[in-house]
């Protein structure tokens, strides 16, 4: 059992002396991360799925809620020690993402490869985190602004994989193939040759929406999925159906899946206006970022976009998600919202003053930043927080 002592004011709801089932439950602990980690392997072992770690960076700094300074050797052991106690935690397919700047990269990932295996290195991410403005460039004339951080991932065994994600294509890309796509499926649900096809412009009056330039494109990529065009296929021209206007799936000798529209292909919005991310992510933007969540944490706060990117990748609903590193809550609140379940781990004080107010909003649905208007959150859940004893 971990050494624990539950206190309601961690929490959204009572906690109970002795939970029954820690595995049901969402959970927040207030003290070391390593002194956890270790403790969690009597309880959840072999449980997460995702591991998403921010620690500090070594910068040489001090910031307003922790210090960054150490030497890299005492830095390299303190996150080995870490990394060992998270190994046993994780699925055979899980997937461990450990977030880093330059100071500190290249030997956080030597101290990966010898606690995970070089081989079970998937890749290294580029993540634009920040803007050209600010202190950085006071430095510009000395060296280029900062503007990237790393992602290192490693997968737990050769059965992990990071999903693909799509992204939208750059805004000129996008315009220039949003003025053909004039019609939607209004059923899409139903089976293919009952789709009825219908201008968009009818589909938005019936939502009371003006159809002004700037709602059409809104909405048009707010339905990608169903929003479609007709083009020419020679292939598809030369069939011939009893019922000449039912749309229909069709198949060529060569293998080649189409929608067949009135003699010509059906094509959709989505497979034009989004593309396969890949390791360099610069869309993510960090403009405002210290009002999400309700709460400040100056040079610390990941943007709730990343870490539901992080997810998608890694996860799916159910799934258990770990932060040994919980600072401003962003790992826990995203995961909340996402329906997956989480433990965040944070020694300092902003356990209280940060992640507890934070989720609470989460849970009671009075959270409207970061990703919840792009999930739909409307609250609920809740989580057992506490103290680690000795």
């Amino acid at each position: 059992m971990i050494p624990v002592a539950w206190d309601p004011r961690l929490s959204s709801h009572p906690c109970p002396q002795e939970p029954t089932d820690l595995l049901r439950h969402n959970l927040l602990f207030q003290g070391d991360n390593l002194t956890c980690l270790q403790a969690l392997a009597d309880t959840h072992s072999g449980q997460v799925q995702c591991a998403y770690l921010d620690p500090p960076y070594n910068t040489g700094a001090t910031w307003e809620h922790y210090g960054d300074r150490e030497a890299s050797d005492t830095w390299q052991a303190f996150m080995a020690q870490r990394l060992e106690a998270l190994r046993p935690l994780m699925c055979e397919d899980g997937l461990v993402f450990v977030q880093i700047d330059d100071c500190e990269h290249a030997y956080l990932q030597l101290v990966m490869d010898r606690v995970f295996g070089r081989h079970r290195r998937l890749c290294t991410i580029v993540v634009k985190m920040s803007e050209l403005s600010g202190v950085k460039m006071s430095h510009v004339d000395r060296k280029p602004p900062k503007l990237k951080e790393y992602l290192l991932v490693y997968g737990m065994s050769d059965n992990a994989v990071l999903r693909p994600v799509r992204v939208l294509k750059a805004r000129g890309k996008l315009e220039r193939y949003l003025r053909y796509y004039t019609k939607v499926i209004e059923n899409p649900t139903d089976p293919v040759a009952q789709w009825r096809v219908v201008p968009i412009r009818h589909a938005m009056a019936e939502e009371g929406l003006a159809d002004s330039a700037e709602a059409r494109q809104t909405w048009q990529l707010a339905n990608r999925d169903r929003v479609v065009y007709r083009t020419n296929n020679r292939f598809l021209a030369s069939l011939q159906f009893e019922d000449a206007h039912a749309i229909r799936r069709v198949r060529s000798p060569t293998g080649i899946e189409y929608v067949w529209w009135d003699g010509r292909q059906m094509l959709f919005l989505a497979d034009h206006v989004e593309e396969v991310l890949g390791d360099l992510w610069t869309d993510i933007s960090t403009i405002n970022l210290g009002r999400e969540g309700g709460v400040r944490f100056r040079n610390g706060k990941k943007p709730e976009a990343l870490l539901r990117r992080v997810l998608q990748m890694s996860t799916r609903p159910g799934d258990l998600v770990l932060d040994p590193f919980g600072g401003a809550g962003t790992t826990a609140a995203v995961a909340h919202k996402m329906g997956r379940r989480w433990i965040t781990i944070e020694a300092g004080r902003h356990a209280r003053t940060h992640i507890v107010p934070r989720l609470r909003a989460v849970a009671a649905g009075t959270d409207s930043g970061g990703v919840t208007t792009d999930l739909g959150w409307e609250g609920g859940g809740d989580f057992l927080g506490g103290v680690l004893e000795g």
